[in-house]
């Protein structure tokens, strides 16, 4: 298996979303980082910048504190805006609205509260923290990172800046950067499973295969008995290209663990990518009794059907898959083959176009529906995909040339 296809698989087994829940169900706490706060001494802003507030600004600010203890925040939100209108450099009012604003989920506005305030007061902690916070909850992520490192960098061992940037890497696909960051994270708390799997999705999206092995291997230590990491070390390993060794993973999975989800469905991606279909039939048969990965299964069982010439079944296999799960590109891969094959080209093009919305970047289906264009007398389209291919293989060429040369003997590295 490929690290491409090692990562695609990863992706299948859904366990990133999973802990992306779970971490943010046990470290976002926005109630912590959303409390009130304080209007600071004049002595935080330095020189200039800062007026006292009135006596009439000090009894509106009480005010809205207890708005915001009765959970008024439309009303404390007033309150601000009216104090506001009247001092925009009022530092409590400006990052109280951010608190405000965010707990009625308008992340948006927050933000630029929390971004006004610290340009009155720059190395703020809590509003760095907040502005982070308010970036991710709204789901920009990018821009949550850099007030986020500015936070980790000011408290280091803070967790739940850590966890944010960590996760704000993570969730736009930065996963070298959100390694490190996890890396931490496990130091602090060395225990927790969920930091744990997430360092190693971080490491195997990232091509840390080799750290990911290293990892696990000391967590296997601890828990010798553990499912998942045996199941991770072999896609580790698979991906390193040490099949027999991913191979032997996975069967201690199944070992301790016959019935759980997916165990089965790995091992059996790993014979189908080996071609050892009959070896591959069998665990895929085994993973739908097992209650696991029942329409990828199928998808699995349908193709390798097509493989050895029984295109009834695999049509069965194939058509109950798509049905179930209709997001898996070899089902509709494998039912264009079997449309062309009977020479129904139009639900073919539909099969291959579908295939190549889910991955546009595989040559075969481009290949497979310039064929069916040809077919049809579709003369200019069969060419532009047949162009596809030509560029598609020659990025894929240029690639691997660049791994295999890598910069010459001597030279600097730029």
């Amino acid at each position: 298996m490929s690290v491409q296809n090692a990562r695609n698989y990863v992706s299948s087994l859904g366990w990133g979303l999973i802990f992306l829940c779970t971490l943010r169900a046990a470290f976002f706490f926005p109630q912590r980082a959303w409390a009130p706060i304080e209007a600071l001494p004049a002595s935080a802003f330095g020189r200039g910048g800062y007026t006292p507030p009135s006596t009439k600004q000090k009894q509106l600010l009480a005010r809205a504190r207890e708005l915001i203890e009765q959970k008024d925040y439309p009303g404390a939100a007033r309150i601000y805006e009216q104090i506001l209108s009247a001092d925009a450099n009022s530092f409590e009012a400006l990052s109280n609205l951010g608190v405000v604003d965010a707990q009625m989920g308008k992340y948006a506005a927050a933000a630029q509260a929390y971004q006004r305030a610290l340009r009155l007061q720059p190395g703020s902690f809590s509003l760095l923290l907040n502005l982070g916070l308010s970036y991710f909850k709204a789901g920009d992520f990018k821009s949550a990172v850099k007030p986020l490192e500015q936070a980790v960098s000011d408290q280091p061992e803070n967790f739940q800046a850590l966890s944010l940037l960590a996760m704000s890497y993570y969730s736009q696909k930065e996963f070298k950067p959100a390694s490190h960051q996890f890396e931490k994270l496990n130091a602090a708390q060395p225990d927790n499973s969920t930091v744990q799997y997430l360092l190693a999705e971080s490491y195997l999206w990232s091509g840390q295969e080799q750290q990911m092995l290293d990892f696990f291997g000391q967590v296997l230590q601890k828990s010798p008995n553990s499912v998942t990491v045996h199941m991770l070390m072999g896609e580790a390993e698979d991906g390193l290209g040490r099949t027999e060794e991913a191979i032997k993973e996975f069967e201690a999975a199944a070992a301790i663990a016959p019935k759980q989800p997916n165990v089965h469905f790995g091992l059996g991606y790993i014979y189908w990518e080996e071609r050892k279909y009959d070896q591959a039939a069998l665990e895929f048969h085994r993973e739908i009794e097992a209650g696991g990965s029942v329409a990828k299964s199928q998808a699995y069982l349908g193709d390798i059907a097509l493989r050895q010439g029984n295109p009834a079944q695999a049509q069965t296999l194939l058509q109950e898959s798509a049905t179930s799960f209709p997001e898996y590109r070899i089902t509709h891969y494998d039912l264009g083959v079997l449309a062309s094959r009977q020479k129904e080209f139009d639900r073919a093009e539909s099969e291959f176009q579908r295939a190549i919305e889910l991955d546009p970047n595989r040559a075969d289906a481009h290949y497979r529906l310039a064929e069916v264009f040809r077919a049809q007398g579709k003369t200019e389209k069969a060419q532009e995909e047949l162009k596809r291919v030509a560029q598609i293989q020659e990025g894929t060429r240029d690639k691997l040339l660049n791994e295999i040369s890598g910069p010459a003997p001597g030279a600097p590295e730029h």
